[in-house]
């Protein structure tokens, strides 16, 4: 097992439940490539921009402040859309296989 693998950790949770719907394992749209790839960017930026690395526990850092960000503001994605929020979800998950956080 890779250090650091928690396989009940957030970032595992979130990536599994949103595996269920969400575009993380096969191919997707050319338009919700770049999406995902463009919050990807801007995660990364803004954890580096704090003077962390990208690790599980800086994007797990990320992914709790931003779903705290969320909640404060009464987000809840109930539309089959992608809305802003949903991609930057899709996009932390995608962040944390992709780095190998995440199984």
């Amino acid at each position: 097992m890779r250090s650091g693998f928690d396989a009940q950790g957030p970032l595992a949770r979130l990536s599994r439940e949103f595996d269920v719907f969400g575009p993380l394992s096969g191919s997707t749209e050319p338009w919700l490539t770049a999406e995902l790839d463009q919050h990807a960017a801007a995660v990364r930026d803004s954890i580096a921009s704090g003077g962390a690395p990208l690790t599980s526990r800086s994007l797990t850092s990320y992914l709790r402040g931003f779903v705290d960000g969320c909640r404060e503001r009464g987000w809840h994605s109930t539309s089959a859309e992608y809305d802003w929020e949903t991609v930057r979800l899709l996009a932390i998950c995608r962040l944390a296989k992709e780095c190998g956080f995440v199984r």
